[in-house]
């Protein structure tokens, strides 16, 4: 009888699965706001300027910067819509 075991390497991809599903990683509007992060940023690049940025990709200056600590703070999590409902 042969033994076989799976590998580390597949126990590492399931496990990053697991933390992208919990995360909301395929969730498209999670998606939608991080295709608007790259886009701000390939304009920045470029030299765009804000008005002309607001205007083609559809966010402020201050959502931008504000979805992009999240992301850097909470990873994809911080990019899931917060609720609106008042907590009491």
């Amino acid at each position: 009888m042969q033994l076989t075991t799976v590998g580390k390497a597949i126990w590492q991809g399931a496990r990053k699965a697991q933390e992208l599903g919990a995360a909301g990683a395929s969730d498209p509007l999670v998606q939608e706001r991080l295709r608007k992060l790259k886009q701000v940023e390939a304009f920045r690049k470029h030299g765009v300027s804000w008005p002309e940025i607001q205007a083609l990709v559809g966010i402020s200056r201050a959502t931008y910067y504000r979805w992009r600590r999240r992301l850097k703070g909470q990873g994809l999590k911080g990019l899931l819509p917060k609720p609106k409902r008042p907590r009491r």
